[in-house]
């Protein structure tokens, strides 16, 4: 399922750079299938293992890395 949704997406992303109705669609299809990954990992109890205790704050550590980066893109620096 991750490959059928990823090619597109990042086909949509290198399109995006030469046609901007894809530029500005295909980020948001993106974040839906990281926000959609994220959702089944947690589901399936991946982030609760103890043995690899380490991932479960794989999510939000991205989540807050991507916010600072938006932040820093429409705010002109952090």
């Amino acid at each position: 399922m991750f490959i059928s949704a990823a090619v597109p997406s990042a086909a949509g992303l290198l399109i995006g750079l030469f046609w901007q109705p894809v530029g500005i669609a295909a980020p948001v299809v993106f974040g839906l299938l990281l926000i959609g990954a994220v959702r089944f990992h947690a589901k399936a109890g991946d982030y609760a293992n103890p043995k690899t205790g380490a991932t479960r704050w794989h999510p939000p550590l991205t989540a807050v890395a991507a916010a600072i980066t938006l932040a820093s893109l429409l705010g002109g620096g952090v």
